[in-house]
């Protein structure tokens, strides 16, 4: 199935993230996307744009750092902006 929009921005990103991760990458963005109350199954592009703040500032740098948390954040961004 071929997504578009906002889904196939988010599905990158979880994508990512797992490689990352393995497993609890899904758990840490449903805890994000409770952190700014939003609908998972309505997700808009704001909402991710949130989301990817939050991944920058509190998750990601946990195991990236913060120049590649700051890097990972621009590439999820860019790709939050093509999916408009």
């Amino acid at each position: 199935m071929i997504r578009v929009g906002v889904q196939a921005a988010y599905e990158r990103i979880a994508e990512d993230l797992r490689s990352i991760w393995g497993d609890m990458a899904l758990a840490m963005l449903r805890k994000r996307i409770r952190d700014v109350h939003a609908d998972p199954n309505a997700l808009t592009r704001q909402d991710l744009e949130r989301i990817v703040d939050l991944l920058r500032a509190k998750t990601l740098p946990s195991v990236l750092g913060e120049d590649g948390a700051e890097a990972k954040a621009r590439l999820y961004l860019a790709w939050v902006a093509s999916s408009a």
